[in-house]
């Protein structure tokens, strides 16, 4: 008999209204999913628990570094001691967060069954948004493992160590992530890591309604026609490196080759976590240097407003420093977007060359301008795009995931 699963989500909210990113985005699929095809009686254990000063979504997604972290703390606590309250023999638990995980180490010795989903390698984002790639991670996990450095380190560390030490079986998103896990924790035995790349939703809007809702959005922000419109869409972060479109917009201006018709660029997303807002601003002080390019930020988009952006769009941009996978450039693929997208382990793990184009950021300006002068190119990869998004499919990726949590315990 397939146990009760206990789904514990520090993100997990029913709805899209804050931008959480991806790990919220799989929850809420995964609950969606698992509702409709009852593959086992499912319990989501969310900041609810936390009482009447549990934070909304909106709120985390404001959060400074002492605040997140103190959050962390708080649930880590609450979820450990729910859990605590079933009958191992009767409850399979689902973790879908590292950092803001409960505590591994006593749940696994109170003997339950625990499979952690990793959205993200924290120690591989420290490194690379805070460290600037100079220290490999695996050189940052023999380091903490030897100094053992309090602090929101052992939130990182600690919590990561531990959910590949006492998981029964780890998911991560794409092969590379693998592989770098191995190189960190080369103890952790391969077999229990699974590669499970989550696709999309399948039934991601009417085609007439997304381009209805594309000339609602022309409208609204008066985009005229015979403009060229690039569309990136995720958190504003630094790590999600809008930064740099607007960096190559601005060189791109500066050039013979900048096109005529009017260039729109519409950076969908809100400021999020712990250096969301002040990036924010910096992006508007890029913005504001561009004087040949429109720059609208609309906010964070969800819904049919989401596909008529796509719809609208003719290149999707992925910016992204640091990704695990990226579920937005799915999306925008499985909606027919050609992609230009910044090479690194989420992006290379899902493009293929016949739908856009995977280039290093000094790169960037030139492959956006490559691909806007060329019409046939673009209808070709949109082809491409639709019939390759077609296969990445979210429900099988949730199938494949609720085997892993009815097989037996080794």
């Amino acid at each position: 008999m397939t146990p009760t699963v206990l789904y514990l989500a520090a993100h997990g909210f029913a709805d899209e209204a804050a931008p959480l990113g991806g790990g919220a985005a799989v929850c809420r699929l995964l609950m969606r999913e698992w509702s409709r095809t009852e593959p086992f009686a499912v319990k989501l254990v969310s900041p609810a628990i936390l009482g009447g000063g549990a934070p909304s979504g909106r709120d985390l997604a404001g959060f400074g570094e002492r605040q997140y972290a103190k959050f962390c703390r708080r649930f880590e606590a609450a979820a450990t001691a729910e859990v605590l309250r079933h009958d191992p023999t009767a409850v399979a638990v689902l973790i879908n967060d590292i950092s803001e995980g409960p505590d591994f180490r006593r749940l696994a010795e109170s003997g339950y069954d625990l499979v952690t989903i990793y959205h993200v390698d924290v120690v591989a984002y420290v490194a690379a948004m805070y460290g600037r790639n100079l220290v490999a991670p695996e050189t940052l996990v023999r380091w903490y493992e030897r100094l053992r450095f309090g602090g929101m380190a052992g939130l990182v560390f600690a919590k990561q160590r531990d959910s590949l030490r006492y998981s029964r079986a780890v998911v991560v998103p794409s092969e590379s992530m693998r592989e770098l896990l191995r190189r960190c924790y080369p103890e952790a035995a391969a077999k229990k890591i699974h590669v499970l790349p989550w696709g999309a939703p399948e039934g991601g809007g009417d085609d007439a309604a997304a381009a209805a809702e594309a000339g609602q959005l022309r409208r609204e922000y008066g985009v005229p026609d015979g403009a060229q419109v690039l569309l990136t869409l995720s958190r504003i972060s630094p790590e999600k490196g809008q930064d740099a479109l607007l960096r190559a917009l601005i060189e791109w201006e500066r050039r013979p080759d900048f096109p005529a018709c009017p260039l729109w660029v519409f950076v969908c997303g809100e400021a999020a976590y712990m250096q969301g807002q002040r990036f924010r601003r910096s992006l508007a002080r890029l913005a504001a240097r561009l004087h040949r390019t429109r720059v609208i930020f609309p906010g964070h988009v969800t819904g049919l407003r989401k596909q008529g952006f796509f719809a609208m769009a003719d290149l999707y941009v992925f910016p992204s420093r640091h990704e695990s996978y990226g579920l937005t450039l799915v999306e925008a693929l499985r909606a027919g977007l050609p992609a230009v997208c910044l090479d690194h382990h989420g992006a290379r793990e899902v493009m293929r060359a016949d739908c856009g184009r995977l280039v290093k950021e000094d790169q960037l300006r030139e492959a956006i301008a490559a691909l806007l002068a060329d019409d046939d190119l673009r209808a070709s990869m949109r082809r491409a795009a639709r019939e390759y998004g077609a296969t990445l499919r979210f429900g099988e990726a949730a199938a494949k995931l609720a085997a892993l949590l009815s097989a037996e315990r080794q």
